[in-house]
Order: C-alpha cells, then structure tokens, then sequence
C-alpha cells in the first residue's frame, strides 16, 4: 500500500493520465485504510524529489491541469497529518477514566479555587489544573504542585508561575494519583530547595 501511494503522489511530476482516470485514483486512495495510517518519511522525499527531477526554468508556472492534479495530493498529505495527530492527543483529553477534583484557597489565598483534572496516560498522569484568583507570584518564587499521601510524603508534579497571559497548567504526576490523593499547591522561593514549603496556597483531595 505505501509504494502504491508513493507511486500517485510522485506521478504528480510525470506524465497526466485523463480527468476521469485521475478522480478514480483519488477515490482509490481516500479509500483505503492506508491513506488514513501515519505516512513513513520517505513519501514526502519522494514527492519533493520527482518534482525537483523537472529541470524546468525558475519561471515557468504549473499548468492547470497540473495543479488540479497536485491540489489533491497536497491535501490527501495534509489529512494524513492531522488525522495523525489527533489520534495521538485522543489517548490523553478523550479518556473515560478521568477524574476532577475540587481544589480550594488557603488562609494565605481564600479567594482562590478551582479543580485538577487527572487523566492516566501511557508515561504517567496528567494533571490539568484550572485556576481562579490566584495571583501571579512574584519575581524570584514559584508555584508548585504536590500530591500527598495520608502518611505526609509528597511527590512533586511540576512548578508554573502565573505571569504573563492566562494558559493552560499541565501537570505530571510518576505515581497513582490514588495512592496519593491530596493535591497541594505550594509557594516555593528559588532556592534550590527541592523540599515542600509551609507556604500552601491551594489544597484538595476527592
């Protein structure tokens, strides 16, 4: 299946088979499971180097019949792509087994909330947090995220700031999330002290 795709897509730079024969080679190759599976590297370097073989002059422009015939390859390229990509990012925002917990302000912000989102993924789990009213802190501190088991060890899951523009914390956790419930975030000096603060700005547990 891949040679015979290679094959249609390098033919763009060769000989012109007739309007009909060549829309009854693209419904061929949308139809196949092939087109739609993750495209090997050499495709595009087999397209490009048909093209580059025309030893055509700087200024001479493909001609219609041409670009009709490139426009759906270039397109067929594209959707193998994106198709790629969102099968790759489907494991980790499309799973079932998600779990959202509600996580609150302390003394030392009790205007802030918001909740974790926690899904399991193939090289750990990802923590998402979603966060209200919690100031940006200051030059020369950090934020950092916590989970805690209920014998007081905590495991880190990653540091954010808050300055700048609203994005999304994407956190990562190396251990099950339900062996260590609590979700903690701490303000942290930069210190090098790898160790959890006193300063706990938000807490939350299911």
């Amino acid at each position: 299946m891949t040679e015979d795709r290679a094959e249609y897509l390098a033919s763009a730079a060769g000989q012109m088979p007739p309007d009909a024969e060549r829309l009854d080679l693209i419904r061929d190759l949308l139809g196949r499971e092939a087109t739609w599976a993750e495209p090997p590297p050499e495709v595009a370097d087999r397209l490009l180097a048909a093209i580059g073989a025309e030893d055509a002059p700087v200024e001479r422009k493909p001609s219609a019949s041409r670009r009709r015939w490139l426009a759906p390859a270039a397109a067929a390229v594209g959707l193998v792509a994106m198709v790629t990509i969102v099968a790759g990012l489907a494991g980790v925002f499309s799973s079932p087994d998600q779990q959202i917990i509600a996580i609150a302000g302390t003394d030392l912000h009790p205007g802030a909330n918001g909740e974790a989102t926690i899904r399991e993924a193939g090289s750990g789990w990802w923590i998402g947090l979603d966060i209200a009213d919690l100031p940006a802190a200051d030059i020369g501190t950090y934020y950092e995220g916590w989970v805690w088991n209920d014998q007081g060890d905590g495991v880190s899951i990653g540091t954010f700031h808050l300055r700048g523009d609203p994005e999304p914390i994407v956190l990562w956790s190396g251990v099950d999330p339900a062996d260590y419930p609590a979700i903690w975030v701490t303000l942290e000096d930069e210190d090098g002290d790898p160790s959890a603060s006193e300063r706990v700005v938000m807490r939350g547990r299911p």
